[in-house]
């Protein structure tokens, strides 16, 4: 780091930012004497108490910026003079309640920045003077009750950040007299009840994520003034009622889910219906193959039917329906699904292993013990915690022949809290279960949402459909409409946003968005598994290692039950990626997970030195994980006899990735080679990150791993690795060398995060598959879209390696845009040339800004004359006529005099005081991912909400 504080020093102006640099307390005293300063940006400098001490005498600066410089309780002290601050920013500072008594006589405050801090509810007290504050950001500062109510008096609050505080319902009422609040952040307390809050009028933006409330009732108001409840959190500074994490009951987490138009109308579902409880619970039993599944459900529930022959097993899933009669009089349903133990079906479970539902892990003696290290045992346990958010367990021991083993229990508990009992039976024996119905009645009465209310006449509307699904497994849509007509005044907004609750739920399968399967209702779960498992079962299937056609379709599906509804039921494969359709032969389709499990003979040892090499280590790696990512990625399957059941070769044209879980079973390894490894090694490696996101909770037990550049292992086939969570750390903490634990060599932590950088646009990355008889929407990535959404990408040329990754990305999104009907369209100043016009080329960009739906610009060290001037047609055309929707990103920097001059620096804080002049809220991103998460679920809102 190179920053000179005496050359900032002798810059005349009122105005200094040194953000993000290391000028510590000998840089800090060089600012003592620039008393004509109003504002100073020193955020992250290590300046501490010391170096507090030489800003007390700044008395004409109305903002200070010093977040994360650790200038604890004494550094405050020295502060307290400054009495003319209007903005004030100390978080993450080290300051308690102490250190917050020396501001309690700055009165001209109207924004105090105090997140993560120790102030608790002592230092609370001294800011209740404070009363021209606007802006009060309190997060992380162990507050509760006792502080919240010296905020009562603060009524000119517009914005008050409370999240990660001890605030309950006590707490909240307090601020039931701040009626000038339009963002209130309640994220990660304690609270359950918002009725406190329900005269706050002004709100636009309330985050109580991971909180207790399971009731949004209260503030039906906001949700009828257009503010949306939403899952998940894009822009902090967007519109609306954010509750990911809440134990939802008004409305369900499936409602909210499905956005601003269902809430509204499960609110008014209730006014018109009234409300009614719903008793009903899922039971899964699980376990290896041949362990007794079915013995046990059979004892449980089914005492009539004979225990099954050995030779008898569970082809994918059976449902059982069981009733028992509640102390309050009602009956509870209990939904008790058998899976199939065998690995052929271990593919398709994360499509039915659900949360809020009860776990029976069924055990055999056939080994000696059990433990957490037994392979079997262990897989079920783990893809539970996984799938079902550690939804409850009982184990059940299934002592066959009467003998019995010791089982770990303790080890198993403390592995796995989520493990609540252990039983033990023959179920030779017809009583061998009860003590185990004892407490699967005990815990499912106590499962989320049992007894939730619903609108009343869901009820039976759901009902009807189950009495339908006695008679056939399927309906139309139009049948499902007539059943919802029988109960309800017909509304087909309504009846759909009711059918994509109870898919949800699970109760039927109606894939509204897929032109193909949306015309049908699957009222029976197990005969569409049946279906498929014929294919995968199929000897001649998999005699031909997965690959099958249309004519195996048609015999293999002959009975009368399946006649009719072949292409259906290989749309519904493909929607859960368990086969593709093969592009050089017509009719003919390829499930993965039937592939040899041997390695063609041609990939054996094919890794090389000079290879670009990722891994993914997991604490868990779920079963299918390389079949699913074959068939999302099967454009780049040239040759599918060089893929195997744990390993593909993805190519295009002289560029090859080899993708393959390793021996050691836990780890896959993406191997690129050819002139184009870093954008073909790029583009897989997004769509594996995607399915890795797809599971709850995997991105905690995955680490990214990269290989080492040091002089031995850039030579070497098998390089030292480094784990990029503790590369990014060590940028973070500006420990930029790392040393390679082979050769004891120093390497440059940022060449090894830059590495696997994106070099050169691919224009080839969301080329749609040539393959034509794929059948279902998903599988048809070619269909014309019914839209295009035009994007156009601003930045400086410092982002151009930013804006090359982000494009890329924009152009992966239309892979499953397409399927939507709908094509984004980039716009980047790359893609003109002079020849274009006669007039100024800028105004040709201008021109397509005007006429784009989406407008993104990326910044950094500096403005640029141009992308500010493309930001203001974008803005004044938004004016004009609400489009285009703009999004504006700067990027976090280590940022020094040495590379970016002054000058650049103060452009781009004049830029971010026009845009908070505008009312236009910024994003600040830390890399490429960060930029993409972000931007997607931005995206995805525009899209849910009709915008574009």
């Amino acid at each position: 780091m190179c920053v000179s504080v005496d050359r900032v020093c002798g810059q005349p102006g009122r105005k200094t930012s040194l953000a993000d640099n290391q000028i510590g307390e000998a840089g800090a005293r060089h600012l003592a004497g620039l008393t004509n300063l109003t504002t100073l940006e020193l955020a992250d400098n290590q300046i501490g108490e010391a170096g507090a001490r030489h800003l007390a005498g700044l008395t004409n600066l109305t903002t200070l910026q010093l977040a994360d410089n650790r200038i604890g309780d004494a550094g405050v002290k020295h502060l307290a003079g400054l009495s003319n601050l209007t903005r004030l920013e100390l978080g993450w500072n080290q300051i308690g309640d102490a250190g917050v008594k020396h501001l309690a006589g700055l009165t001209n405050l109207t924004t105090l920045e105090l997140g993560r801090n120790q102030i608790g509810d002592a230092g609370v007290k001294h800011l209740a003077g404070l009363s021209n504050l606007t802006t009060l950001e309190l997060w992380s500062n162990e507050i509760g009750e006792a502080g919240v109510q010296y905020l009562a008096g603060l009524t000119n609050l517009t914005t008050l950040e409370l999240e990660d505080n001890e605030i309950g319902d006590a707490g909240v009422k307090h601020l039931a007299g701040l009626t000038n609040l339009r963002k209130l952040g309640l994220k990660e307390n304690d609270l359950a009840d918002l009725s406190p809050l329900s005269n706050l009028g002004s709100l636009v933006n309330l985050n109580v994520s991971k909180t207790k409330v399971s009731d949004l009732i209260p503030l039906k108001r906001l949700f009828e003034k257009g503010i949306p409840a939403k899952w998940e959190v894009g822009n902090n500074w967007e519109d609306g009622i954010f509750v990911k994490g809440c134990p939802l009951i008004h409305p369900p987490p499936e409602v909210v889910q499905q956005g601003h138009e269902a809430v509204l109308n499960y609110f008014l579902e209730i006014e018109e219906q009234g409300m009614d409880r719903l008793f009903e619970a899922k039971m899964l039993i699980v376990g290896e193959g041949r362990a007794g599944k079915t013995s046990l459900l059979r004892r449980l529930y089914q005492p009539d039917q004979p225990l099954p022959d050995e030779d008898e097993t569970t082809k994918g899933i059976d449902i059982h329906r069981h009733d028992f009669p509640l102390a309050n009089g009602r009956t509870f349903r209990l939904n008790v699904w058998d899976f199939g133990g065998q690995q052929i079906y271990h593919a398709t479970h994360q499509f039915f292993l659900t949360k809020n539902s009860l776990y029976i892990l069924l055990d055999d003696t056939a080994k000696n013990h059990k433990s957490v290290t037994d392979e079997g045992f262990r897989y079920w346990l783990e893809v539970i915690e996984l799938l079902s958010d550690r939804s409850p367990v009982l184990i059940f021991q299934n002592e066959k022949g009467g003998r019995s083993k010791a089982i770990d229990e303790a080890g198993i508990k403390g592995r796995f809290p989520n493990v609540k009992e252990v039983y033990r039976g023959n179920l030779d024996k017809s009583d061998s279960a009860k003590p185990l119905s004892a407490a699967i009645e005990f815990f499912v009465q106590r499962l989320p949402y049992v007894g939730e209310e619903v609108p009343a006449k869901w009820i039976p509307i759901r009902g009807a459909l189950e009495e339908e699904a006695r008679h056939r497994p399927y309906i139309s849509q139009e049948d499902y409409f007539a059943v919802y007509r029988r109960h309800l005044e017909f509304d087909r907004t309504k009846a759909l946003h009711l059918s994509r609750y109870l898919h949800d739920l699970g109760v039927f399968l109606h894939f509204q968005e897929d032109r193909l399967l949306r015309r049908t209702v699957i009222l029976q779960n197990p005969w569409a598994t049946e279906a498929v498992f014929r294919i995968l079962d199929d000897p001649t299937v998999v005699g031909r290692l997965g690959r099958f056609t249309l004519a195996d379709c048609e015999r293999v599906w002959a009975t009368t039950e399946y006649a009719s509804m072949h292409l259906e039921l290989l749309a519904l494969m493909e929607k859960f990626e368990l086969c593709y359709a093969l592009r050089d032969q017509e009719d003919t389709w390829l499930a993965p997970q039937l592939l040899s499990p041997s390695v063609p003979p041609a990939l054996d040892g094919w890794g090389e030195s000079g290879d670009l090499v990722l891994s993914y280590r997991y604490g868990f790696l779920p079963k299918g994980l390389i079949s699913r990512l074959m068939v999302r990625m099967h454009r780049f399957v040239l040759r599918p006899e060089m893929a195997w059941a744990t390993g593909v070769l993805f190519e295009r044209e002289e560029t090859q990735v080899l993708v393959q879980i390793t021996l050691r079973g836990n780890e896959i390894v993406l191997r690129a080679r050819g002139p184009e490894r870093k954008a073909l090694l790029s583009v897989i490696a997004s769509d594996l990150d995607a399915l890795n996101a797809s599971f709850p909770g995997l991105e905690e037990k995955l680490g990214k791993w990269i290989p080492c550049v040091c002089s031995q292992c850039v030579i070497s086939a098998l390089p030292e690795m480094f784990e990029q969570k503790r590369l990014l750390k060590r940028k973070q903490d500006r420990k930029l060398a790392i040393e390679c634990p082979g050769s004891y060599e120093d390497v440059s932590v940022l060449e090894l995060l830059d590495g696997l950088k994106l070099e050169d646009l691919p224009r080839w990355a969301d080329k749609p598959s040539d393959d034509q008889n794929g059948v279902s929407d998903a599988s048809s990535a070619g269909q014309t879209p019914s839209k295009t959404i035009k994007v156009f990408l601003a930045s400086s040329e410092e982002l151009r390696e930013d804006r090359d990754a982000f494009d890329l990305y924009f152009r992966q999104q239309n892979d499953r845009l397409r399927q939507q009907g709908l094509y984004l369209k980039i716009i980047r100043w790359e893609n003109f040339l002079d020849a274009m016009s006669d007039s100024r080329l800028q105004d040709e960009y201008n021109r397509e800004v005007r006429s784009c739906e989406i407008f993104v610009s990326l910044f950094m060290t500096k403005t640029g004359k141009f992308t500010e001037e493309e930001f203001d047609v974008a803005h004044q055309a938004f004016q004009e006529k609400d489009r285009p929707q703009i999004y504006t990103f700067f990027k976090k920097a280590n940022i020094s005099i040495d590379d970016a001059i002054l000058d650049d620096l103060q452009s781009l804080r004049k830029f971010q005081d026009k845009l908070q002049r505008l009312g236009h809220f910024w994003t600040k991103y830390d890399n490429v991912e960060h930029l993409k998460r972000q931007f997607r679920d931005q995206l995805d809102k525009l899209l849910d909400q009709g915008l574009v």
